[in-house]
């Protein structure tokens, strides 16, 4: 059994306590909300502010925040009341977060949150209260399916996609050799492995590695292990401080000259600027890239570039996105702006244009993305993230 296992059984314990506690006596306060007036919604926004995905939240924060600026601080013509909690970076504080925007502040709909182990944590926290969910960044595959929550709606991708577009790509290539698969051990790393293995022929798959969630020091051993395998290529999953010191640590091992690196948000955000040369030649495949080339992107990357002094990351345009999202579906509602009424008009939502380009949800409320390849390369403007090609 992976180490992941012992301790996220663990941790769901402590989880589970908090959330039957939450739910104690329908004390969640139904399905209205609270502090909304005729002329505003109340929205709670839970990313992470400290811990190994802080860099995550900052971007998931801007881009949803770049939304509203556009906007007047509106959603749908009413004014937005925002409440900001720090997810942190493990379940505990993530579901404790989830409870207080639910009970102690009585959000209309929740937005943001970074990691897997706080959605799946926070499942029968925003259930039982009926409210409304997007998430900008995890893709939880529990979350997903037949089993689905009414409530729970992945504005992201589910982890599974980014690994299987990818794994199709690679697949197609007879030439590029075996690959050797390492992510962080937690949900979204085994689920982007997971991905990957579904479509790419598993007697070309050189190993399978998974380092402690939160490991930023050394990849030593893994490295070692990634070279004798005499693998061609890697494709990793780590984002935050995990990708920076993996990247950089690849490059700095000798990887970089005879094996391509390949992932899911290694060099993403800030993540590229701390890699700096490391980073290049990287391919990673996105749901969003700064160049997509659409007018609501082209806004977004001009107001966000101006505002931030940066260009958008993957959690900031799916963020972005969030907005657009919820501001059609408040515009749509006629009568009283409520929990119920959000969560009704986001199942009639049908077609939005984000900065992702056309985007609706599936019939499991995940949202359906166009992915690409993207690189680091050397541009005129410095590193740069640059789509390469769409991917199916």
């Amino acid at each position: 059994m992976h180490v992941i296992s012992r301790i996220f059984s663990a941790s769901l314990a402590v989880v589970s306590a908090i959330a039957l506690s939450a739910c104690a006596g329908g004390a969640l306060g139904g399905t209205t909300g609270g502090g909304s007036s005729d002329n505003t919604v109340k929205v709670g926004l839970l990313v992470s502010q400290s811990g190994v995905y802080a860099s995550v939240g900052r971007d998931m924060q801007r881009g949803f925040q770049t939304f509203l600026d556009q906007h007047g601080g509106k959603l749908g013509g009413k004014t937005v009341n925002l409440v900001t909690v720090d997810e942190g970076s493990t379940p505990q504080s993530g579901v404790a977060g989830a409870t207080r925007l639910v009970r102690q502040e009585q959000v209309d709909a929740v937005v943001g949150i970074v990691a897997s182990p706080t959605a799946m944590g926070s499942r029968d926290i925003f259930n039982s209260a009926q409210v409304p969910v997007l998430m900008g960044n995890t893709g939880a595959v529990a979350l997903g399916g037949a089993q689905a929550s009414d409530w729970i709606w992945r504005a992201s991708f589910d982890n599974r996609d980014p690994g299987r577009a990818l794994g199709r790509r690679l697949a197609a290539d007879a030439s590029g050799g075996k690959v050797f698969l390492i992510a962080s051990d937690y949900a979204g790393g085994h689920e982007n492995l997971e991905g990957f293995k579904k479509t790419f022929p598993a007697n070309r798959i050189a190993g399978e590695l998974y380092p402690p969630f939160g490991t930023t020091s050394d990849y030593s051993s893994y490295l070692a292990q990634i070279r004798a395998s005499g693998a061609k290529q890697v494709f990793a999953f780590f984002a935050g401080g995990e990708a920076i010191e993996f990247t950089k640590q690849f490059a700095a091992f000798g990887l970089s000259k005879h094996v391509r690196l390949n992932g899911t948000f290694l060099t993403d955000g800030a993540s590229l600027a701390a890699e700096g040369n490391a980073a290049l030649g990287v391919r990673s495949t996105a749901v969003y890239n700064w160049d997509r080339d659409n007018a609501v992107n082209k806004a977004f990357v001009k107001d966000y570039r101006q505002k931030f002094h940066a260009l958008p990351s993957i959690p900031s345009g799916c963020m972005y996105d969030v907005g657009v999202i919820l501001n059609k579906a408040v515009a749509s509602i006629s009568g009283r702006v409520d929990r119920a009424s959000i969560n009704d008009a986001l199942r009639s939502i049908g077609t939005v244009q984000g900065a992702r380009g056309k985007l609706h949800f599936d019939d499991h409320r995940t949202m359906v993305n166009q992915m690409s390849l993207i690189e680091a390369k050397k541009t005129a403007d410095g590193i740069r993230n640059v789509t390469v090609r769409p991917l199916p």
